[in-house]
């Protein structure tokens, strides 16, 4: 890219107090990096109000300083103080560094005005982005008379650089107005893009930066687990624990990063969401334990759709029908090796009632081809010690970015191994992508067969060919339109989609033409028809009710409107309507989130399918109550309830969090599952201590 701006560190060797004041006189020798321009709502134009940053660094830290002016101060808006929260609902600033300056991935460190910290690391732009990455750095902010400032210390050895005496990052400093849904950026950003933080193709240049080191990145991170438990499905009685294990990390070279974990607990780990299944098909449960969130993406390898093939997918480790399955130990060696990038994993879990132990091991390799194309491999193995019991899968895929990444294509081809489903153990994808603002298309293929099994992954539908496109238009309402003091964006849609089985048989056919409108302060709504058609060859049970095997056409329609989720109140609302196999289906979707003040957050959502049979009617609800409240930016605490009819269920999870110090916790976790119609009642109370040891 031509044009790109750039930025010179300045060395200190004096000291800079982090305290949100920038008033050390260093700062006035460091260099400006100013002149924000306007991603939306006026693409191109400068930003509103205008924005200062400044770097400066010494042996240890990366430093700097942003003065964010505004005129409304008054107005500024932030509604959560929590870590990692908060994202587009309110003001904000962030740094984002390629340090190996490849283009394609980083880390992205962001703040709101009243210092709540928000990191994330991200992979080919931010395709892939680990949102559980947390690292040691420092921020203090301050609101000012005339806006807001905030004043970073990024240790060195909290980032992956190499190590040549001179250094040259990529770097990208971006702000978002939430009152004026205004988001801006130091280079210039195309709209087009969704996560356009993450675009580290179209950041500038950080020059000046010399003799610093990544340091050793040893860390040590023990922890203590005491536990109450009785799991009545399970047929326990009340029992206690206390156990203990640990997790070391250690920078094996500048780009590649050993993990190693020692009787590894997931305590802290938040209770799955219920879903309401009305369909023949598994549903996704994504992963929310924080070991194996971490690098995800050097691990990702995904067929073309949304979660319909996953060749790995972490929940199939130490889970077992959502239940744990104790993990002895493993490692795990992620990073980058020249032009290669590497995700190297060995789990071996313990025997737990009837599951036997098991071993799993991946290996994923990619390498840069073509500027910001890639291509890959990977091999996956579970392998416990009976006889024949074992389950191999191997892939490989390439991905092109083209036409300043307007373009897009991928393809993919993977086998299983399986004792006793040996033959048509095949996945074959391909897709292609264009997106150019105004015009968005998507198509791909899909062909999963019959014995296709990657029992450390996830297929929603084997034994099928997919074949999916989408058409759509973005029209944006420029400065001068006579609807751009309401309207941001209009999108016109339409989506279509044919599954077939063995024999060329259709089993499913799709077409979905959807309207939809973003309005100036960030509110939607939308309007779909869906026409579809669904061939059932085996009857399954939906409730209490048996579906038969026949030809289904269904016709349905749906209304959904969203309101600004910056504001203090904000609510969705969705309507859908129409057949249900040989019945008819009303769904009503409700979502209110009340933020009173940046330290309390409620939220409901309410879902009811009300189903109507010729064997009878049903009505299934859904309810659901989350609570956040943060005492500070270190101490907060989640509540989460939620009851299911169907499975006459209710799930609570309780969750306390104090960050005593930089990536050390004290973690309170309750969580209780009440099953009625099975009189059960599973009940955990647990606390885990963990003490980052950091060299």
């Amino acid at each position: 890219m031509e044009d790109r701006k750039a930025v010179v560190a300045i060395f200190t060797d004096a000291k800079i107090t982090i305290d949100g004041e920038l008033n050390e006189p260093a700062w006035q020798t460091a260099q400006i990096a100013t002149d924000f321009i306007q991603r939306a709502p006026a693409e191109g134009q400068p930003a509103s109000h205008p924005s200062v940053v400044r770097v400066l660094y010494d042996n240890e830290y990366l430093y700097v300083g942003a003065y964010l002016y505004d005129s409304r101060p008054d107005l500024i808006v932030v509604h959560d103080i929590t870590r990692d929260s908060g994202a587009g609902r309110q003001d904000s600033f962030g740094v984002v560094l390629d340090t190996f300056r490849d283009r394609r991935n980083g880390y992205n460190f962001s703040v709101s005005p009243l210092g709540s910290k928000r990191d994330l690391q991200f992979f080919n732009e931010g395709a892939d982005a680990n949102r559980n990455w947390n690292a040691v750095w420092h921020i203090e902010t301050r609101i000012q008379e005339d806006g807001w400032t905030a004043e970073y210390a990024i240790p060195f050895k909290s980032l992956r650089f190499s190590r040549d005496e001179e250094q040259v990052w990529g770097v990208q400093f971006y702000r978002s107005i939430r009152r004026l849904n205004e988001s801006t950026s130091w280079m210039p950003i195309p709209s087009r893009y969704r996560n356009y933080s993450q675009r580290i193709s179209y950041a500038g240049d950080l020059h000046g930066v010399r003799d610093v080191r990544p340091g050793k990145n040893l860390k040590v991170k023990p922890y203590i687990f005491g536990g109450v438990n009785h799991f009545a499905s399970r047929g326990e009685e009340t029992s206690g624990d206390l156990d203990g294990g640990v997790d070391v990390k250690y920078g094996l070279t500048s780009g590649l990063t050993l993990d190693l974990t020692v009787n590894t607990d997931f305590s802290q780990a938040e209770a799955d969401t219920q879903q309401v299944n009305l369909t023949r098909f598994p549903l996704f449960f994504p992963e929310k334990r924080d070991f194996f969130l971490e690098n995800t993406g050097n691990f990702r390898f995904e067929a073309a759709g949304n979660n319909q093939a996953l060749l790995f997918h972490s929940r199939r480790i130490g889970l077992a029908g959502g239940l744990p399955v104790p993990i002895l130990g493993g490692a795990r060696m992620t990073g980058r090796a020249g032009p290669y990038y590497l995700g190297l994993m060995n789990i071996q879990t313990r025997s737990n009632r009837d599951i036997p132990a098991n071993n799993f091991s991946v290996a994923r390799v990619r390498r840069n081809i073509l500027g910001n194309s890639d291509i890959g491999v990977i091999f996956l193995n579970r392998q416990s010690r009976l006889p024949e019991d074992h389950n191999r899968s191997f892939g490989a895929d390439v991905n092109f970015l083209l036409f300043d990444q307007r373009l897009s294509a991928s393809a993919m081809l993977a086998r299983t191994r399986t004792p006793g489903r040996e033959g048509r153990d095949w996945l074959k994808s391909a897709e292609t992508r264009w997106d150019d603002g105004l015009i968005r298309f998507s198509g791909y293929f899909l062909e999963m067969q019959t014995n296709f099994n990657p029992e450390v992954g996830f297929v929603r539908r084997p034994g099928r060919k997919i074949i999916h496109n989408e058409f759509g238009l973005r029209f944006f309402q420029g400065r001068d339109s006579n609807l751009s003091r309401y309207i941001r964006e209009i999108s016109p849609h339409l989506v279509s989609e044919q599954i077939i089985l063995p024999g060329s048989i259709t089993e499913t056919k799709l077409l979905r033409p959807q309207f939809r409108v973003e309005f100036q302060d960030g509110s939607t709504f939308q309007l779909q028809y869906i026409q579809n058609f669904e061939r059932v060859s085996d009857p399954f049970d939906i409730s209490d009710f048996t579906i038969t095997s026949g030809d289904y056409h269904f016709n349905e329609y749906s209304v959904q409107y969203s309101s600004n989720n910056g504001a203090s109140l904000a609510a969705n609302i969705g309507y859908r309507s129409g057949d249900f196999y040989n019945g008819a289906k009303q769904t009503l979707d409700l979502g209110v989130t009340f933020r009173p003040n940046f330290r309390l957050t409620t939220s409901m959502s309410y879902e009811l399918n009300d189903i109507e049979l010729p064997q009878g009617s049903l009505a299934l609800h859904l309810i659901g109550l989350n609570m956040k409240y943060a005492f500070n930016s270190k101490t907060f605490v989640n509540a989460f309830l939620q009851y299911n009819n169907d499975t006459n269920r209710i799930s609570s999870n309780i969750r306390f969090r104090l960050i005593h110090r930089p990536l050390s916790d004290l973690f309170v976790v309750y969580n209780e599952v009440r099953d009625q119609a099975r009189d059960l009642n599973d009940r955990e109370l647990a606390l885990k201590y963990t003490y980052l040891l950091d060299f």
